[in-house]
């Protein structure tokens, strides 16, 4: 993994090299940036840095739910229906993936290169769930999981930006992918008793466990669903599509800035983005109901199988978070002490791929029992170097720190992962 290239430093510099101007872009490569030489971009074609500084945000959260060696249950991954607190994580890391993608492809898109990378993204995904959960059995592999998602998620983004590279046509991308799975679920909710959608009965059931078979699901298919299956992936892309909204959005009001009046954020972004926000929650009100409006139960908000109301609700917590790093951070001056506290937020956007997926893969190793019954490698360091009596937080502590030293490391070297 890697070829070496020089990195624009501009949205404007250069469409040859857009593709991989965004830590989102479609191919997984190991690049060095260096400065450009050329003269100073122009008004307006600075790289947007509120992105990165959300995207570092999530990694924060995900690297400190990660490190907990016990979680309680309202914290852990709901069971079936509802919002739990880590459902909200992954979810999050792929509409920001969507909104990356928008800042990569809007100029060029390279198709031919895709397949190889999907492919390589999808080995490398077999891999991945392979290490963390200690399973190398090819009979018994997971043949979903997040990576796959995730590379299916970039290839149909990718084929999207064929069709429009505007927020206008990635608005009706969005409720056209939402109104899709909802009548999928609403459809399928049914014919199961009571017109609702269980776990004995619902289309991951059926569909991933045809596509994929029980001893390629998640959890060996005795869960009745595959959170990261044919079902869901079509409900991610409903969460990517909404990102690369937000995205085409914040270039759009980018696109304003000229030399002689540098646009600053203020009212405009406020009311574009705020009716963004609000037009997301209410596309999502209304799916939730609509299968009730057409006989039969409303449509739960879940992550299990990634339902649209659930995508939108989660794509307006992002539009609001994103409002406010653009609001504070993409301006032409960025004052000394924002700069500062942004920057390591701003280091860990950059190599989102690398800590979202590294982390998930150094804590499964850390924590796994090196004997039934006994404590892993993490928790017995956490204890033996505990502060104040605090070793769990002592551990998520050096942890986050681990991470984010990491990656401003990499950021200063001018290194990414990229997707």
């Amino acid at each position: 993994m890697g070829v070496v290239d020089q990195q624009p430093t501009s949205l404007s510099e250069g469409a040859d090299r857009q593709v991989r101007s965004s830590a989102d872009s479609s191919a997984v490569s190991l690049s060095a940036e260096r400065p450009a030489t050329r003269a100073a971009p122009r008004a307006g074609s600075k790289r947007l840095q509120s992105l990165d500084a959300v995207r570092g945000v999530m990694l924060i959260a995900s690297v400190s739910v990660n490190s907990l060696w016990a979680a309680p249950e309202w914290f852990e991954h709901a069971p079936w229906d509802g919002v739990h607190p880590l459902d909200l994580i992954f979810p999050v890391f792929v509409t920001l993936t969507g909104c990356g993608l928008a800042f990569a492809m809007h100029r060029r898109i390279n198709v031919r290169p895709l397949v190889r990378r999907v492919l390589v993204l999808l080995l490398v995904g077999l891999l991945y769930n392979a290490v963390t959960v200690n399973a190398w059995d090819p009979a018994t592999w997971r043949f979903s999981g997040v990576l796959q998602l995730y590379a299916v998620v970039v290839a149909v983004m990718t084929l999207g930006h064929l069709l429009t590279r505007s927020w206008r046509g990635w608005a009706l991308l969005t409720a056209a992918s939402a109104g899709a799975h909802t009548l999928l679920l609403a459809t399928w909710a049914r014919g199961c008793p009571g017109g609702a959608l269980t776990l004995e009965c619902n289309p991951s059931g059926a569909l991933d466990t045809a596509l994929l078979t029980p001893a390629h699901m998640y959890a060996g298919g005795l869960l009745g669903h595959d959170p990261e299956g044919v079902v869901a992936i079509s409900g991610a892309l409903v969460s990517a599509a909404a990102g690369a909204t937000v995205g085409h959005l914040l270039l759009s009001l980018r696109s304003r800035q000229t030399p002689e009046r540098p646009w600053r954020g203020g009212a405009v972004a406020t009311v574009s983005l705020g009716a963004l926000g609000v037009g997301l929650v209410g596309a999502a009100l209304l799916l939730v109901q609509l299968p009730a409006w057409l006989g039969g139960s409303p449509l739960p908000v879940m992550k299990r199988l990634w339902t649209a109301p659930f995508a939108l609700e989660v794509a307006a917590g992002v539009v609001l978070a994103l409002l406010v790093a653009h609001l504070l951070l993409d301006r032409p001056a960025l004052p000394r002490p924002l700069r500062a506290v942004s920057w390591p937020l701003i280091a860990l956007g950059r190599n989102s791929l690398l800590v979202y997926f590294g982390s998930h893969v150094v804590m499964a190793l850390l924590m796994r029992p090196p004997a039934p019954g006994e404590p892993g490698l993490a928790e017995q360091l956490g204890h033996d170097i505990a502060i104040a009596g605090h070793p769990q937080v002592t551990w998520t502590v050096l942890a986050v720190l681990a991470w984010m030293a990491l990656a401003c490391l990499l950021h200063q070297r001018r290194i990414y992962l990229r997707p």
